[in-house]
């Protein structure tokens, strides 16, 4: 099961190798959109970046979610994953609206945590 559209550009898809086990993923192709946002803050926008905007996103809008969701990014890569596919959704409906919508990113970065951005 792979969604390629709900979320776009993210991609949503249970892991084969791990049933019952979900991702949520944003490549480095898909980021080049938002790094203008990103710059102005003081941030690359890459995969880590992609983390401190998530994790600002659960803690705002998914407090209940905190321990359902797990991050593992890369420089040019944005995951998040775990076992609660609708968790990931939520914050997959967040994320997607964060990339087309500049303001609300900018709000996720400002109000994160700096520890979150790398």
């Amino acid at each position: 099961m792979t969604d390629r559209e709900t979320f776009a550009p993210l991609v949503f898809f249970e892991y084969d190798h791990k049933p019952g086990n979900y991702c949520l993923m944003l490549s480095d192709d898909k980021m080049l959109a938002t790094q203008e946002v990103f710059a102005a803050a003081g941030y690359e926008g890459g995969g880590y970046d992609w983390a401190g905007v998530a994790r600002s996103a659960v803690h705002a809008r998914l407090p209940e979610s905190a321990d359902r969701i797990r991050f593992d990014p890369e420089a040019g890569m944005f995951v998040a994953y775990g076992a609660d596919p609708d968790a990931l959704r939520a914050l997959g409906a967040i994320l997607r609206d964060a990339v087309h919508d500049h303001e609300l990113l900018a709000e996720f970065i400002r109000t994160g945590d700096p520890d979150w951005f790398d």
